[in-house]
């Protein structure tokens, strides 16, 4: 009865209707049943009614519930409940209006924080995310960078639902279409209709509306249209593998918690380099140092490019992990970057394009560290930030110390002694 809130939207009728829902359950018989203090006002519960200020009767607030629009003004509004941000973006015709984001953005640090009463009052943002820019991806950001985040402990939810340790914030997200490629609620829209969906729908709108991951509308020179497949690797005319039997790959080491340990690995036939595997994780360092060995192992890698600008004993660590095993093909080359990750990318993409193979979509399922990487790799835009860029940079780094700088490294050959006269 004593509470208040206040509630913003891009929209004067959609924030207006809210309010007229809101007041309408409480006129309905049923609401006073289960709050009976309410039943002496019968159906007229409101001291005043207004649809963007009303007041409950017997309220100690001045304004029960208080709706403005983004354009709106809250100058001397205060709530001691809850603040509200429910669809403050006016769908895709703003998603890529950056200037509309940071106005948002900058009235919400500026103006909006601070109409609560008490640092009591819970912050709730609802609604699509259209763009990395907006004020729902950004303020996700800040809580990111000073608070750290687990998923949920609740059953069922931990895939959606994350939670700050200190219980300062819940971020919840839940796609249409799940990890396995499965629709997350078959009621309301089948796997198939899910999936059909995806299949006639621009990325941009599909990744924003239905799978509440935002990516950048433009400046995505590395969609899955613009890269060249392969479903099997290459084969000379009597059917062997025309690759080398070898493989090539490098490493792009976490800097920072939500960074992923990018480890591309290649196969070559001298023209072309084919993306057959890779690591693409979260996890800390030192819970992946015998899955990077193992891979080396696994592929036969025998150039393998670090970039570690952080822990000068990672070579080392691996050369001895490598010997233990009894594995002593691998070249491992430390490289110590200065360069932007931006410019990186941006100088070697026109080679990344013409050079790199990659499997073909149907031959990776979404949830496994390549099609982690791949989605990374391919909504990667050199026109708008970009939240995380691990996989391009991986790629930039490979091209740049690899095809570049010697992708071909000298392998033994046997010789004929006696033609040398030895």
């Amino acid at each position: 009865m004593n509470n208040s809130i206040l509630r913003w939207s891009y929209s004067q009728e959609l924030v207006l209707g809210f309010s007229r829902t809101i007041q309408g359950l409480i006129k309905n018989p049923r609401y006073s049943n289960v709050f009976t203090q309410y039943k002496i006002y019968g159906d007229k519960p409101f001291e005043k009614e207004k649809e963007s200020d009303w007041i409950l009767k017997g309220s100690n607030t001045q304004k029960s519930h208080i709706a403005r629009t983004r354009e709106g003004s809250s100058t001397g509004e205060r709530a001691n409940k809850a603040l509200i941000f429910d669809d403050m973006t006016k769908g895709a015709e703003e998603a890529t209006n950056s200037e509309i984001h940071n106005l948002i953005y900058t009235k919400w640090n500026t103006e909006w924080y601070n109409r609560r009463t008490d640092p009591s009052v819970t912050y709730i943002f609802v609604g699509t995310m259209w763009s990395p820019e907006d004020i729902l991806n950004r303020t996700m950001s800040d809580i990111e960078a000073t608070h750290e985040m687990k998923p949920s402990k609740i059953k069922g939810f931990e895939k959606y639902v994350m939670e700050a340790i200190d219980g300062y914030a819940v971020f919840i997200k839940v796609p249409l279409l799940d990890e396995n490629d499965e629709s997350t609620c078959s009621q309301v829209m089948t796997t198939e209709e899910a999936r059909k969906m995806r299949d006639t729908s621009d990325l941009f709108s599909f990744s924003c509306v239905y799978q509440q991951d935002p990516i950048a509308p433009t400046g995505l020179e590395f969609a899955d249209e613009n890269l060249e497949h392969f479903d099997r690797l290459p084969r000379l005319e009597n059917g062997e593998e025309k690759c080398e039997p070898y493989a090539l790959g490098a490493l792009d080491t976490v800097r920072k918690g939500k960074d992923n340990i990018a480890m591309p690995i290649f196969k070559t036939d001298g023209e072309k380099y084919y993306f057959v595997d890779c690591i693409f994780n979260k996890k800390a360092m030192t819970e992946l140092y015998k899955d990077i060995v193992d891979k080396i192992i696994q592929h036969n890698i025998i150039k393998f490019v670090v970039e570690n600008n952080t822990d000068t004993s990672l070579k080392t660590l691996l050369d001895k992990m490598l010997e233990e095993k009894g594995y002593y093909n691998c070249t491992i080359i430390e490289k110590y970057n200065t360069a932007k990750k931006e410019k990186r990318i941006n100088d070697t993409k026109g080679l990344i394009l013409r050079k790199i193979v990659f499997k073909e979509k149907k031959d990776y399922k979404p949830n496994t560290d390549y099609g982690r990487f791949m989605k990374n790799f391919t909504t990667y835009s050199f026109d708008y930030p970009n939240k995380n860029d691990d996989a391009p940079d991986s790629m930039a780094l490979f091209t740049t110390e690899i095809i570049l700088n010697g992708a071909r490294p000298s392998v033994p050959k046997p010789i004929n002694r006696a033609i040398l006269g030895i």
